[in-house]
């Protein structure tokens, strides 16, 4: 054979790379074919979403959503298969397809490729030809990634994962801090911005609202709040592990002229970021496909999706909502809830520390949980429990139940870190515990003498700045001993009295 006819030969191949799904053989041509992954820690289900949709994943600062080719197509999974993402590239968009494992690369001559002959529209249109094996004992279906876009949920990721060169640079260095939290086996956010307060859940009382995903309603200092399940409004899936009703919080939001709680799981922190840290989704034709607005990589195991608050609910929504409970939303209320809103308006972070302390959010950079990469370097004080990487910035971190010369416990499983930031960089603060954030009226707030706090100043070294009194949801008197933090870190940081 000449070299000229070999050339025509090897023009003639094709290349696939082929995956199992079960007993089925798949495969997809490599020019389609970006790349193979392991399945990561972090896929995180996006709700509302298809149930072949398995959810999403930060691939090298792009989100990839992941689609189950064994529900797609309605085949078996193979039991205990550890999982392979076949990331493939169709019309400038990556999406992910989840096998069961890989099988090998196969070069096929071109007679070998078998399409058929009619035009199959959704699911079916993804499998349009097959490879003809082994004098035909073996035949492969080959997945066409191109067709996955026609599929009615998977079209709109054409558009919704681009951006433009304008909002990027509208996105760049714009600050912002959202509060996370958990709901069954999800991680959610939202900007703190949007939330009037969080609270320790109360009792709960039944009301005539229809909508199935209503728990009830509380009383926020005379003003009537529905309380939703947050699992049930957006479909979450219900974890296996005994959730801590201790931890549990009701996020208040107040949506149009409306107050309106969610029920979650519990309040894990505070992050800052940066507009151009927020991902962007590619986003199937779910429900709600405005309502997310993002992904934060918080960690490597963990990815935050970001809510839009005012996207949370249709207009329809809050109409079915509101209709036929006048009583809850009568002008009364509406008459209570326009003098809460009245004055010039803070929140406030209340935590433990033997006692319940208080500080204005303002001065919290974020709350962060305590990592296993801490380190203790030499020569520090006994109160400086280490130092941890922080997305790039190193914190100190201070124990201050040490500080202020408290029970030492040496336990930090449940502590949270309040990071705050000094004249010399970041500092982490450790506390007991986060209790609650807590929306306080600065003209009608209450200040107590004090004598009445006279131990907890004197053990606090004369950082109380003030106690303030207001009520609680059932109208019991609460204490705010607001802890000063520019003079907490003016000691930290000055010790001995001299200029930092």
């Amino acid at each position: 054979m000449s070299a000229m006819s070999g050339k025509k030969v090897l023009n003639k191949l094709q290349m696939f790379a082929s995956f199992k799904l079960g007993t089925t053989e798949l495969a997809i041509s490599v020019v389609s074919l970006q790349e193979v992954v392991n399945v990561p820690d972090a896929i995180s289900p996006v709700p509302l979403a298809p149930s072949y949709l398995k959810g999403i994943f930060n691939l090298r600062g792009t989100v990839i959503p992941v689609v189950d080719v064994g529900i797609l197509l309605d085949l078996n999974h193979s039991e205990g298969a550890t999982g392979k993402i076949a990331v493939v590239v169709a019309e400038g968009v990556k999406i992910g397809l989840y096998f069961d494992s890989t099988s090998e690369i196969l070069n096929v001559p071109m007679d070998s490729v078998c399409h058929f002959n009619d035009n199959p529209e959704g699911v079916r249109s993804v499998v349009k030809s097959v490879l003809k094996l082994n004098n035909g004992e073996r035949l492969v279906e080959v997945i066409e990634p191109a067709s996955l876009l026609k599929i009615e949920n998977i079209a709109s990721l054409m558009t919704s994962s681009q951006d433009s060169g304008d909002e990027a640079k509208k996105k760049k260095f714009t600050r912002r801090q959202c509060i996370t939290f958990k709901s069954g086996n999800r991680d959610f956010g939202m900007n703190l911005s949007a939330i009037r307060e969080i609270i320790r859940v109360p009792e709960i009382k039944r009301s005539s609202m229809q909508v199935n995903y209503s728990l009830g309603v509380v009383s926020l200092r005379g003003v009537v709040i529905p309380v939703l399940d947050f699992k049930k409004f957006l479909q979450v899936e219900e974890v296996s592990r005994t959730l801590d009703a201790e931890a549990q919080r009701i996020i208040i939001l107040k949506i149009q002229e409306f107050y309106i709680g969610f029920l979650v799981d519990s309040v894990d922190s505070i992050k800052t970021y940066f507009e151009e840290d927020l991902l962007p989704i590619p986003m199937f034709k779910q429900e709600k496909v405005n309502m997310m607005r993002g992904m934060l990589a918080v960690s490597e195991t963990c990815n935050v999706l970001l809510l839009a608050e005012d996207q949370l609910f249709s207009e329809g929504e809050i109409h079915e909502f509101t209709r036929g409970h006048s009583a809850l939303y009568s002008k009364e209320n509406a008459k209570a809830l326009e003098k809460e809103t009245a004055g010039e308006r803070h929140p406030y972070i209340s935590f433990k520390l033997e006692y319940m302390l208080s500080t204005r959010l303002s001065s919290v950079d974020e709350i962060a949980n305590l990592t296993e990469d801490m380190v203790k370097p030499p020569g520090y004080p006994d109160y400086v429990v280490g130092v941890q990487h922080m997305r790039g910035e190193v914190v100190t971190l201070v124990d201050l139940r040490m500080y202020y010369g408290m029970t030492y416990t040496g336990d930090y499983s449940n502590s949270r870190i309040l990071i705050v930031r000094g004249a010399q960089g970041k500092i982490g603060l450790l506390v007991d515990s986060v209790e609650s954030i807590d929306t306080v009226d600065e003209a009608k707030k209450i200040k107590i003498p004090s004598l009445f706090a006279k131990d907890a100043i004197t053990a606090l070294r004369g950082d109380i700045q003030e106690v303030i009194e207001m009520p609680d949801l059932s109208g019991n008197k609460k204490i705010f001993m607001v802890l000063d933090m520019p003079e907490v870190l003016s000691k930290l940081l000055n010790p001995n009295g001299n200029a930092a």
